[in-house]
């Protein structure tokens, strides 16, 4: 479960990224850039889950 979770996880981000690079170079800076608060949410999601779950291990 953890390999799907983690391939999951890497389709998401290149498609995040993919989309912004795309826009950006079509000119539209405010779409490219609007794309940042999706990876800034899903890193402190992914941050905090893992913290979460290590604090409960240890």
């Amino acid at each position: 479960m953890r390999k799907f979770s983690a391939i999951v996880q890497i389709v998401i981000i290149l498609l995040i990224v993919g989309f912004g690079t795309y826009h950006l170079y079509r000119g539209n800076f405010e779409v490219s850039i609007a794309t940042m608060p999706f990876l800034l949410v899903y890193y402190v999601f992914v941050i905090g889950l893992g913290r979460r779950e290590r604090g409960n291990n240890d």
